[in-house]
């Protein structure tokens, strides 16, 4: 039955006070084409009917959907409304890490007697990105992003409508082995906008340039030669990551009569900083022990 042929009065006359709430929010959306915002709690794969351009006949496919559940009402976002740009392709595992994620979605469609709804992210973005844009992304500008899905090597955040891809050099001054384990999806960060391309519609932005760098005031915390404890967080071509203070590592190497098999990641180790390079911001030192 089409929404417009509802009885609306009747269906919802024994309704708890939270659910006409609910209700009404999810009616004004389908209505207006209006935003609603909500917390993903998983995916579902659900099977639709899709005419095949070939054969002209309707086919049986599964679709993954991301799933949104306010209060009682199921709301399914298909992958195909996922994305700004329809045609737009995620592997499974970035949908399924979406779980935990805050979006915006409109509804599209109602089905009232079995309490389930389906919605669009893809026309929720195009409405964030036209508020957005009216004041230009200039580059140095301070925005917020929502983290929407995080891998070991990759996050994922919205910023203004737009899905931006990040590598742990754009969230972090220090070394992160896996960026699950300094970040969680729905988390709220602020960013620098690095750059807005209108032509491609790409928008660049940095998290750990909106954060004071590691590296100033470091020697006067950390003098030449001075010890220090600290904690093995990565190895490069035969040194070793070492991390100071929150977001500043310091680049060692072994002593003489160390090797490297005897040292892993996590372990606790007494360094001492032998050198700072100012061009580069980054901090030397030596290992000296375990403690």
């Amino acid at each position: 039955m089409e929404f417009n042929e509802l009885n609306l009065s009747e269906l919802d006359k024994d309704l708890s006070e939270e659910q006409r709430k609910e209700w009404n929010a999810i009616y004004a959306s389908y209505r207006a084409g209006s935003l609603l915002t909500g917390k993903v709690i998983g995916t579902d794969s659900i099977s639709v009917d899709v005419k095949n351009d070939e054969t002209g006949r309707f086919e049986q496919k599964n679709i993954l959907c991301l799933v949104v559940i306010s209060y009682r009402v199921k709301i399914l976002i298909p992958e195909n409304e996922i994305w700004f740009d329809p045609s737009e392709h995620r592997p499974p595992h970035v949908l399924r890490s979406m779980a935990g994620a805050v979006t915006d979605y409109v509804i599209t469609g109602i089905d009232r007697e079995n309490e389930c709804c389906t919605a669009s992210r893809r026309k929720a973005l195009q409405i964030r990105r036209r508020a957005f844009l009216r004041l230009a992304p200039k580059t140095g500008r301070r925005v917020e992003c929502l983290v929407t899905a995080v891998g070991q090597h990759k996050m994922l955040c919205n910023c203004g409508g737009f899905d931006v891809t990040l590598d742990a050099k754009d969230v972090s001054y220090a070394m992160i082995n896996d960026l699950r384990e300094h970040f969680r999806t729905g988390d709220t960060k602020e960013a620098i906008v690095k750059s807005y391309d209108p032509e491609s519609g790409t928008l660049r932005i940095s998290v750990k340039e909106a954060q004071p760098h590691p590296f100033d005031g470091a020697e006067a915390r950390h003098p030449l030669h001075s010890r220090r404890a600290s904690v093995i967080t990565g190895k490069y071509s035969g040194g070793v990551f070492c991390r100071l203070e929150d977001n500043l590592d310091c680049l060692c190497s072994y002593s003489p009569e160390q090797y490297d098999e005897d040292f892993r990641i996590g372990d606790r180790v007494i360094i001492a900083v032998t050198k700072y390079s100012y061009s580069k911001k980054l901090v030397y030192g030596k290992i000296l022990a375990k403690w």
